[in-house]
């Protein structure tokens, strides 16, 4: 039994749909297209020695062809089509400037007469041609056309700000090293953890390198994306900023989380409920804030990941009116922040 026909609307958009396909595939093959000539022409430059009198030319055009189909690979046509309108007038220029690569123009003076003694002919003087002035002769110079020092063969010394290996005229973080494979630039890294999304199984929670990138299982610590939630209250003796040792295991906890992710900072929170006078509460709250900064230290994380805040009463998560909201708003938290902000 046949259902209903398609509605205008609906044939519209399967059409409109077939036809942003289709143009996405034409458009692939085209770049692809392209790439083969420009590789052609690569190839005959090459067979021409375009590596002596256009390096520069079939370096750059060799670079982006390569950048250009790994964005194709990577289903990136904007990106490859802006590579290959690099490669392909380097990639001629260099054939047009290795045709006559190699010949050597070889200028002789005439012979001088001998002057009266000792009779004695004088030796031919050579001079050779230096086309581009770098003071490296042709016959010598790698780089005939582009001048550039006799200890680099008469070729110029593209500079590698970041020394990543990747030249900085095709380098899109050219003062951040980053992998080839990345152009240069250092992979995302959105949770800090030290391990690149690419391979980080938990990318929005910090984690070691040993775990895929994910936070360990503790019994009394959860890393959520903007901070350690603990499971326990930190104690402290009443009114003071000494750690009671019932509180020692989850601080343990605590610091090995941070030292799995070593590029991640956290703000060390303390907190009081509204019982005595403001300015008493917030210097408490910053000496605890403080004491399990300093606790953490001990046990190994570095300083500079942490950054101890007393709020005092300031920011309430319950009600003050009751017992049971006043020892909700003591407390310690464990906020993870970007490095540098307070």
């Amino acid at each position: 039994m046949r259902g209903p026909p398609a509605s205008p609307k609906k044939k519209l958009f399967f059409f409109a749909g077939g036809v942003l396909l289709l143009s996405s595939c034409v458009t692939g093959a085209a770049l692809r297209q392209r790439a083969l000539g420009v590789d052609a022409d690569v190839k005959v430059a090459r067979d021409q020695n375009a590596q002596s009198c256009a390096s520069r030319d079939l370096a750059v055009a060799e670079a982006n062809l390569r950048f250009a189909r790994l964005e194709l690979d990577q289903g990136d046509a904007f990106r490859a089509e802006e590579h290959l309108k690099l490669a392909e007038p380097a990639a001629r220029s260099a054939v047009a400037n290795s045709r006559d690569c190699g010949k050597v123009t070889v200028l002789i003076r005439e012979k001088e007469a001998p002057p009266p003694p000792p009779p004695v002919a004088a030796a031919p003087r050579v001079a050779l041609k230096d086309t581009d002035g770098d003071g490296v002769p042709d016959l010598d110079d790698l780089c005939p056309e582009v001048p550039g020092p006799a200890s680099n063969h008469g070729c110029p010394v593209f500079t590698d700000k970041d020394g990543d290996g990747v030249p900085d005229d095709i380098d899109r973080c050219p003062d951040v090293p980053g992998p080839k494979e990345n152009f240069g630039c250092p992979w995302p890294d959105r949770d800090g953890d030290g391990v690149p999304d690419k391979d980080d199984q938990c990318p929005d929670e910090p984690g070691p390198a040993d775990n895929h990138g994910c936070p360990r299982k503790m019994a009394l610590v959860v890393v959520r994306k903007d901070r350690i939630e603990i499971r326990q209250r930190v104690n402290f003796k009443p009114a003071r900023s000494v750690i009671l040792p019932d509180s020692f295991e989850l601080l343990r906890q605590v610091a090995q989380v941070i030292k799995d992710a070593p590029r991640i900072s956290v703000r060390i929170e303390g907190h009081t409920d509204n019982v005595g006078k403001l300015k008493t509460n917030l210097r408490v709250s910053q000496a605890r804030a403080d004491a399990v900064k300093d606790f953490l230290v001990k046990q190994g994380v570095e300083a500079k990941q942490l950054d101890a805040q007393g709020y005092g009463p300031t920011r309430p998560i319950a009600s003050n009116a009751t017992r049971v909201g006043k020892s909700l708003n003591r407390r310690v938290e464990f906020r993870i922040i970007e490095p540098g902000a307070k």
